[in-house]
């Protein structure tokens, strides 16, 4: 016999009961409990159907996904706004694309190199530690050339973006060039562009926050 599948709702089930039904000793088994009847039949309690809100809403809160703390697969696009979450009140913002964590003011001055990884490395923002000096493809994952202020003649940044301080200028990336290691990449925001440094030039530093495999972290203690 050749099995079916059916487009119909239930009807794939009631078949399935139907045939097991039709055995030999066959019978339904009627929810409840056994010590509530002892020595009876069980006396028959619909299971209540709860829908997957029902069960996240009953979770633990400390057990619930907050926007950013679900691996992101880095082949989403999340529109405008929508993207960045504040964390730390407010000192750093997580890219739900990424989940990776930048502070929200990065500095004004510029640095060589090394400079530039010792800063991140120090630095502090919003009474957390743990900073660093981003690699090139974390960098780049920023440039947005086809938002309107790229066009506009402005950054090359996301539309809606909430960061501050933020320069028409080129940030160091922790990345040297594989061969030369006395160069270094950087990324442009006015261009949105990505070039290479001799390690004594001068850039700027965007410092980010993430773990090793620059993947998501849970968030939840840096809110």
């Amino acid at each position: 016999m050749i099995a079916q599948r059916s487009t119909r709702p239930g009807v794939g089930m009631a078949t399935f009961l139907g045939v097991c039904l039709a055995l030999p000793g066959m019978t339904l088994a009627k929810a409840g409990f056994p010590e509530e009847h002892p020595g009876g039949r069980f006396v028959e309690r619909p299971a209540p159907i709860l829908t997957v809100h029902d069960t996240i809403k009953n979770f633990p809160k400390w057990s619930r996904a907050e926007p950013c703390e679900i691996p992101p697969v880095w082949r989403k696009k999340f529109p405008g706004p929508d993207r960045f979450v504040a964390v730390l009140n407010g000192a750093a913002y997580c890219d739900q694309e990424t989940g990776l964590v930048w502070e929200t003011s990065p500095a004004s001055g510029s640095f060589d190199w090394t400079g530039a990884i010792n800063h991140c490395a120090t630095r502090e923002v919003g009474a957390r530690k743990g900073w660093s000096l981003p690699k090139r493809e974390q960098l780049a994952s920023l440039v947005d050339t086809n938002s309107g202020l790229c066009t506009g003649g402005g950054l090359c940044v996301p539309d809606g973006h909430p960061f501050q301080n933020v320069q028409s200028a080129s940030y160091w990336s922790a990345t040297t060039t594989s061969g030369t290691p006395t160069f270094a990449w950087l990324v442009n925001f006015f261009f949105g562009s990505v070039l290479v440094s001799h390690l004594d030039g001068n850039g700027l530093a965007w410092c980010t926050r993430a773990d090793q495999s620059y993947g998501w972290q849970n968030l939840a203690a840096m809110k």
